[in-house]
């Protein structure tokens, strides 16, 4: 604890021994104690919920504030892990969240964002028991589903992560996150007829991310259909950068559809 805070203690105590002689606590004695209290209590339920409100800094700083408080607070520990995770820092969510598992090891949300966090750090295989274990606790939870299938595919389990993709997507259909995850997989697989199937959903979707569109274009370049790739991801990139992915592609590829080639290098 800070030197003030231990300051603060003995202040406070000094006040209480004061008022076991029958003295008043003077109006500075309630202040320190008011701000002691505020020091250590965690904030409301309103604060707590209206603080998604603000920018991802000042919640950030909210939770880790609220967690140094209670490391045992299930909520602030999520909340911290979300928001840490977010900010680019997946091994400091992991920590957070599977210290809190120790106190709650059901929690699916908590398995979810630990598993989350573990594969943005190239950890698959130790994402794949939080997350089935998160999809087992919650099975209806979509993003479960899809974050399993990418523990999967990082460890090079495609066919489970096929099977994860495609339970994500009877869950939450047309996401396009989910098709476009579902779609690389049979592309890494050789299978580019699928591919371009659950890509091209992935991109009519109105909130697709501009990565759907890069993969499908990936995947056009990679069947020798370098004209139409070059189109379409112009829609997002630089039209000399686009040019050029594809001509790295076309340099890869000898003849339309020898994936073999691809996944050697």
């Amino acid at each position: 604890m800070r030197i003030a805070s231990h300051l603060r203690y003995a202040i406070l105590g000094a006040g209480l021994v004061i008022s076991a002689c029958a003295t008043a606590p003077t109006n500075e004695e309630d202040a320190i104690k008011a701000d002691l209290q505020r020091d250590i209590a965690p904030q409301t339920r309103e604060a707590r919920e209206t603080i998604g409100r603000q920018d991802v800094l000042t919640q950030a700083a909210f939770w880790a504030k609220e967690y140094d408080k209670n490391p045992g607070d299930r909520e602030a520990a999520l909340e911290l892990a979300r928001i840490v995770r977010t900010l680019g820092n997946p091994e400091r969510a992991a920590d957070v969240a599977s210290q809190a598992l120790a106190l709650y090891p059901k929690d699916p949300d908590l398995l979810l964002v630990a598993g989350q966090a573990l594969i943005e750090s190239a950890r698959g295989a130790s994402a794949v028991d939080f997350l089935q274990s998160s999809t087992m606790l919650a099975p209806g939870n979509w993003r479960a589903h899809l974050a399993l299938g990418v523990a999967y595919d990082q460890i090079g389990k495609s066919i489970k992560a096929r099977a994860a993709f495609t339970h994500a997507l009877a869950l939450n259909p047309d996401n396009p996150g989910i098709l476009s995850n579902l779609g690389l997989n049979y592309a890494s697989d050789g299978d580019p007829a699928m591919a371009e199937r659950y890509l091209r959903q992935a991109v009519t979707r109105p909130d697709a991310p501009i990565q759907a569109r890069q993969n499908l274009a990936l995947v056009l370049a990679l069947q020798g259909r370098f004209d139409e790739a070059s189109t379409l991801a112009a829609e997002d990139l630089p039209t000399e950068l686009a040019s050029k992915n594809v001509d790295y592609v076309r340099a890869m590829v000898v003849r339309p559809n020898r994936w073999e080639q691809l996944r050697d290098e």
